[in-house]
C-alpha cells in the first residue's frame, strides 16, 4: 500500500508543481480531520494517555519503537511533503498526544515556509516537546516548567546539528544534494522533487523523530499535566 501512495503520489505532485506554491494551504485540509471532542482535551488528560502510551513504548524493543516511527514518517512524508508535519504527526501518533490544532499550524514551517531556515522536521519534533514538557494558559507564569522543558529541547537540537552539522532547512540541503534549493519558485522546487526529495529528506525526518523518541523514553520525569 506504501509503495502505491509513493508512485501515485509523486506523479501527481510533479505533474502539479507550479501549483505547489499555493497548494501548501490545502495541506490542513487534507490531514486535518479533528473533531470538536478534541479541541476540548485538558492539558492534563492529554499529560495522561501520553504518560500511558510513553510507559508502553518504554515497554517495546526501542529498535520496534522507531522502526514503527519510520513507516509513519515514510507514509505521511509521501502523502504530504511536509517534514513538519510528518514530524509531528508520527511522534503524535507513537505517543499518544493530542494537537490537532497543533498539526494544521505546522503546514507552513516547512523551513519556515520554504525560506531555507529552521528545518521543519525539528520544529515539528520540538512542536511534541512542548506538548509533553511545556506550560500552557493555565500555568503560563511557570518558571521552572519552562527552564526545565528546554533541556530535552535543547538536547534535541544539539543531538541533531551534530547529524546534519545545522538545524537549517538551506545548509541540509546542501549536505544531502550538494546546494540549496530556492522552493518558492517553481522551476527550483521541480528540480528539488526531481533530485529525490521526498525519499531524501524523509531520511532527515525520520532522524529527527527517532533522536526525539530516545529523549522522550529516557526521560525520568513524566510528562507535565
Amino acid at each position: 500500500m506504501n509503495k502505491l501512495i509513493k508512485k501515485t503520489g509523486r506523479r501527481h505532485f510533479l505533474a502539479s508543481f507550479s501549483a505547489a506554491v499555493v497548494g501548501s494551504a490545502a495541506l490542513g485540509s487534507c490531514i486535518n480531520h479533528s473533531h470538536p471532542e478534541n479541541k476540548q482535551t485538558s492539558e492534563k488528560a492529554i499529560g495522561s494517555t501520553s504518560g500511558d502510551k510513553i510507559a508502553e513504548n518504554r515497554e517495546m524493543p526501542r529498535d520496534l519503537v522507531k522502526k514503527m516511527l519510520d513507516q509513519k514518517v515514510d507514509q505521511y512524508m509521501h502523502i504530504s511533503y511536509n517534514c513538519a508535519q510528518s514530524s509531528f504527526l508520527a511522534l503524535q501518533e507513537q505517543f499518544g498526544l493530542g494537537g490537532d490544532e497543533v498539526l494544521k499550524a505546522l503546514t507552513p514551517l516547512t523551513g519556515i515556509a520554504e525560506r531555507g531556515e529552521t528545518c521543519g522536521a525539528v520544529t515539528g519534533s520540538l512542536m511534541v516537546f512542548g506538548l509533553l514538557y511545556g506550560r500552557g494558559k493555565n500555568n503560563l507564569g511557570d518558571w521552572s516548567t519552562y527552564r526545565k522543558s528546554l533541556q530535552p529541547s535543547g538536547k534535541f537540537c544539539e543531538l541533531f546539528e551534530k547529524r546534519y552539522g545545522s538545524t537549517m532547512c538551506c545548509k541540509i540541503q546542501q549536505k544531502k544534494y550538494g546546494r540549496c534549493f530556492h522552493l518558492t519558485r517553481p522551476d527550483e522546487l521541480k528540480a528539488f522533487q526531481e533530485a529525490g526529495a521526498t525519499n531524501i529528506c524523509s531520511t532527515v525526518v525520520q532522524t529527527a523523530v527517532n533522536l526525539a523518541a530516545d529523549i522522550i523514553l529516557d526521560q525520568k520525569e513524566n510528562p507535565s499535566t
